[in-house]
């Protein structure tokens, strides 16, 4: 009974994040595009492949296709509501939440009800996440997926359990390509830590075994049902490893210390500066002293691993959403090693947490009213005027399957019926026209804040070649003449 009063109140405190910072509209991050495009695919039985997308190698914006998981979850509300994003913004806010509650589980094994429902709060209503669950992408979906895998891997096997470890483990993968690492943490947790090697029976791991074959076979009916091109590079394929991976660490650890302090805080910065040096010190502390108490957990084995496979990852200059899946996992540790370093001196402990988990979230309240403040307004991106308009004259002016070069491809198919791929930003003449007549681009799009200065220069540097249609206050739009005798071959 006590258990289910702990998790009501905990689903409580979290109800609040279903209206805090639901929006109608996104940003230019066109990922979420071609996430949407993929749900409409799936709904009007078209290829995942076919979105009008065009990878260019030169210009790595995403891949041909996005794995089919998240598209799935998305594509009831395409089915049943559109393109409407305060649906699209609902869903990331549940997924946020139930992240939390398994945030919550996990950290509730090791310490106390209090230390467990401040860290939860502590997340849910971090500014940053805030912010980031309007972002229609795969990360908090993943998180969720993995963390129920991984809470789940600890529980005690029946056939029930099996079955359903077994489908999540696969949706999981086809969320995202790294979730693959909980096939062999599961293995792992199987056969090396809950069972000594020596000791491995056939007979004793039956839920092992169902457990896999209901992960291939889930697995392998997605993909059948849903064949996509994910061509990303692989985890470890890129030049320089060593200096790679250095850089990637660093880069990561830099934006897990800002995670209390990435966002404006004029008169209480110093309490996320204090929280964002525990989080990190108090994280690296703790792991050691969780692993001589519990050696048979697969939270200490997983969270380095997964955080080599991300540093090794040649696109992971990503912020810190490559971490969200592992960051109760960090605050886990933070709390056994704050635990520890203060016991010799502090007995009560459920007071320091109350204080210290009041302070932290008492350090959100300005940023949060100003999130609250700007929830009606549209962002710079696919819903504003200008955007509205330049995709109305594109669908009736410009033929269908026309090719449009323009740096946010996947938004221009996602609203338009044109072909579209991006060109590298920093690309000098010579590439911009390489690629143009690479793939017969027929039109050129630019935009006042999203296209370089180089990219919104090049047409204009030659008027015989490149005759402008349609123009507003952000978009230029001009028509590729293909005959032109000034043309660069």
């Amino acid at each position: 009974m006590k258990k289910i009063i702990e998790v009501a109140l905990i689903i409580v405190c979290l109800i609040p994040l279903f209206f805090i910072n639901v929006k109608n509209s996104h940003d230019w991050g066109d990922d979420f595009a071609q996430y949407v495009h993929q749900a409409k695919n799936i709904n009007s039985g078209v290829s995942q492949n076919q979105t009008g997308y065009i990878f260019n190698e030169n210009c790595f914006t995403g891949p041909i296709a996005y794995p089919v998981g998240f598209p799935l979850l998305l594509s009831p509300i395409v089915k049943f509501w559109g393109l409407d994003f305060y649906y699209f913004n609902l869903l990331q806010s549940l997924f946020l939440a139930l992240s939390c509650l398994l945030g919550f589980l996990m950290i509730r094994q090791y310490s106390s009800f209090l230390t467990a429902i401040f860290v939860s709060l502590i997340v849910a209503y971090n500014p940053m996440l805030l912010n980031f669950k309007t972002e229609v992408i795969s990360d908090l979906s993943f998180t969720f997926f993995s963390m129920f895998s991984l809470y789940l891997m600890q529980k005690k096997q029946n056939v029930f359990l099996s079955i359903l470890l077994g489908l999540l483990i696969a949706f999981s993968i086809h969320i995202r390509s790294v979730g693959v690492l909980l096939v062999f943490t599961y293995l792992f947790n199987q056969v090396f830590l809950q069972a000594s090697i020596r000791n491995f029976s056939l007979k004793a791991n039956v839920n092992t075994g169902i457990t896999l074959f209901t992960c291939i076979l889930f697995y392998l009916g997605l993909k059948l049902a849903w064949p996509c091109n994910t061509n990303y590079p692989g985890f470890f394929e890129t030049e320089h490893y060593w200096r790679t991976v250095n850089e990637h660490l660093s880069y990561n650890l830099y934006h897990l210390s800002m995670f209390f302090r990435g966002y404006p805080v004029e008169s209480y910065w110093h309490i996320g500066i204090m929280a964002s040096a525990a989080l990190l010190v108090f994280a690296l502390f703790g792991v050691f002293h969780f692993y001589s108490e519990n050696k048979k957990s697969i939270y200490v084995y997983y969270l380095p691993v997964y955080v080599l496979m991300v540093i090794s990852y040649k696109f992971s200059h990503a912020g810190m959403r490559f971490l969200y899946p592992v960051l109760f996992l960090l605050f886990l540790f933070a709390v056994i090693g704050l635990k520890k370093a203060i016991l010799p001196w502090i007995q009560k402990q459920h007071y320091l947490a109350l204080l210290l988990g009041s302070l932290v979230l008492f350090s959100y309240h300005e940023e949060i009213q100003r999130i609250q403040s700007r929830e009606t307004e549209v962002l710079d991106g696919p819903q504003s005027k200008t955007a509205v308009e330049a995709f109305q004259y594109i669908n009736a002016h410009i033929v269908s399957n026309s090719i449009v070069a323009f740096d946010k491809p996947r938004a221009l198919c996602l609203y338009t019926h044109v072909q579209s791929f991006a060109i590298f930003p920093a690309a000098n003449s010579e590439q911009i026209a390489e690629d143009l007549k690479k793939f017969k681009a027929g039109y050129y799009l630019s935009h006042e804040t999203q296209s370089t200065d180089v990219l919104k220069q090049y047409p204009l540097q030659d008027s015989s070649r490149f005759k402008l249609i349609y123009a507003n206050a952000d978009f230029k739009l001009f028509r590729i003449q293909k005959n032109s005798p000034n043309q660069k071959m």
